[in-house]
């Protein structure tokens, strides 16, 4: 999903406002804004675009908004925020007559009435006001306005600190503080004039640095930011393992600012910023036969159960996929959380970073997208059969990369269980820390700017897996290797090699060949490879002639890589490695 700059824009009667925005060193959008009379009604117009490059795929966001004010001072306003395909968009109305209600109809969900909190400013012109007052008396400011794309309240706190003229503006001054949205917060400065309003707005977002200014301003100074996106600033290095996706437990340690991660079965806090992560127990006999919810849901239980803008899982759309699962009667909600989980995986089949955040709506019409798609439309599809499903924000650890990730939680008697469809696991991989779940209501509430700037003040180092250091709870015995889990490997007359926690086999005659455990492998990595099968074991594998990588299917969600495979020793490791079921 991209991150809504929150960016003020701010009316004023003339020519249309122009601002530029950059993400570092890189222009990546703006904003303009045009005030007009319309007989006796006021009508302010604005747009955002941003632009992002998202591990060289491009992102998009284009923010269209009208508000309207009559002279009885009655507010109707319009938003469409094209993130994907399909927008999101809708209007929303505050009167006078009942000023602590704001009225908002999403176009694709049920009427939503926010409280006004006192004191909060709907009409930009009032901003303008207070902004140029602030500048002019160079007191202290606060304002809360509402973004209506996600719905939710914005706070601005600022202290001035003095006059500091721009080119063109000898009278700005400077601000500092603070601005807030949902869970985010970060720190800005703004410059503000007491005569045309705000000029320029400076803040940090995930190690980069975002400046908003009047198109009039000269450009900044490239500086040492020339070098990866936001995107990129979010992932972070993690040492080799050859079996990570299969390590039942681990413990990460917090370098840096340590975010405040809820506790639950999967995640414990320990001593010195320390965290034991777990993966979820596979279900007991009663949560295993557990069936769909039916009736009339308890308020804590319907917001996971109800559909949204996001989830609008009533839509008619939804009736096909149903109709390509082919689901039996009678299954429990274990099961359909286990195939819903799949069926996604399998019916997004173009997996890449080119949609911003798609509805589970769209993805129905377009399978397309990276974890939040994948999220969004099993939370869908898990409610409109009956399962409590929620929405997940935090960071996964996947090969030597630990990165943001959005993940799905089913509920399961007196307990939330992680199933991940971006990789088809059920329960999900252990490696992954929880910054906060959602009940998918509207996109303020996926918090995907905090889970950003979590991660960008901390560095997380595995220490251990399970009791031993991490890494090194492999034990390698001639031909036979026992993992994570208990989960062994053997291949009759081989030698296993460890070395900087890259994994080799040697075996009887040729090799060595790469050995390491991988997620479920997509349509586009199996594209163009071979289907194989042991001629004894019929285990099933996927060829690649052009890098010579051999896929296998161990079961139970356990899949294994080789690589420097010729197609011969492709079929004798499908008939020859043997796999035990993991203990786990």
């Amino acid at each position: 999903m991209l991150i809504l700059t929150g960016l003020t824009l701010l009316g004023q009667d003339g020519p249309a406002r122009t601002f530029r925005q950059w993400l570092g060193d890189q222009e990546v959008g703006g904003s303009t804004l045009n005030l007009r009379q319309d007989g006796t009604t006021r009508e302010i117009r604005s747009r955002e675009w941003m632009v992002l490059s998202r591990l060289g795929q491009e992102i998009k966001q284009d923010l269209q908004e009208t508000v309207r004010k009559t002279p009885e001072g009655a507010l109707a306003f319009t938003w469409r925020l094209q993130l994907s395909a399909e927008p999101f968009e809708g209007w929303a109305e505050w009167s006078p007559r009942a000023p602590g209600i704001l009225a908002i109809y999403p176009a694709n969900g049920p009427t939503v009435r926010k409280e006004v909190p006192k004191g909060a400013l709907l009409w930009p012109e009032d901003l303008e006001s207070r902004l140029k007052e602030a500048a002019r008396t160079g007191r202290s400011l606060q304002a809360t306005t509402f973004s209506f794309p996600v719905q939710q309240w914005s706070t601005l706190r600022l202290e001035p600190q003095g006059p500091a003229p721009l080119p063109g503006f000898p009278d700005a001054v400077r601000f500092t503080g603070e601005e807030a949205q949902g869970a985010a917060s970060m720190a800005v400065e703004v410059w503000i004039s007491p005569t045309v309003g705000e000029l320029r707005h400076r803040t940090d977002m995930g190690g980069l640095k975002v400046l908003t200014q009047r198109s009039e301003l000269p450009a900044p100074i490239p500086g040492k930011e020339t070098t990866g996106g936001f995107f990129e600033r979010t992932l972070q290095k993690l040492p080799i393992h050859p079996f990570q996706p299969w390590i039942p437990d681990l413990t990460l340690r917090a370098e840096g600012a340590s975010p405040n991660l809820p506790e639950d079965a999967q995640q414990h806090r320990l001593p010195h910023d320390r965290w034991r992560l777990s993966r979820a127990a596979k279900p007991t006999t009663a949560e295993a036969t557990q069936p769909p919810f039916q009736g009339v849901p308890l308020p804590n239980e319907a917001r996971y159960l109800n559909p949204s803008p996001l989830v609008p899982f009533q839509d008619p759309a939804f009736d096909g996929l149903l109709r390509r699962m082919a689901l039996p009667r009678g299954l429990s909600r274990w099961e359909l959380a286990r195939r819903v989980n799949t069926f996604v995986f399998e019916w997004i089949t173009v997996k890449d970073f080119t949609v911003g955040f798609a509805s589970a709506l769209e993805v129905c019409h377009h399978p397309r997208g990276d974890c939040t798609e994948h999220g969004v439309l099993a939370v869908a599809l898990l409610r409109r059969l009956g399962v409590p499903a929620r929405g997940v924000t935090g960071w996964v650890g996947l090969g030597e990369t630990l990165g943001l990730h959005f993940w799905v939680e089913v509920r399961l008697k007196d307990r939330w269980v992680p199933i991940d469809p971006t990789f088809d696991q059920a329960p999900a991989s252990a490696l992954r820390l929880k910054l906060g779940d959602t009940d998918l209501a509207d996109l303020g509430s996926v918090g995907w700017e905090n889970a950003a700037l979590a991660l960008s003040d901390v560095r997380w180092v595995p220490e251990r897996e399970g009791t031993r250091p991490y890494g090194e709870g492999l034990a390698l015995r001639g031909d036979l290797i026992t993992g994570p889990g208990g989960l062994q490997l053997r291949l009759p007359g081989g030698q296993w090699t460890l070395q900087q926690g890259r994994l080799t086999l040697r075996p009887p005659k040729g090799g060595p060949w790469r050995i390491q455990a991988v997620t479920r492998p997509n349509e586009a990595q199996l594209n163009g490879t071979r289907r194989l099968a042991g001629a004894r074991t019929l285990r099933p594998g996927w060829w690649a002639s052009s890098t010579r990588t051999l896929w296998m299917d161990l079961g139970e969600g356990h899949w294994l890589q080789v690589e420097d495979v010729s197609e011969v020793e492709a079929f004798d490791v499908l008939d020859q490695l043997l796999a035990p079921a993991s203990s786990s």
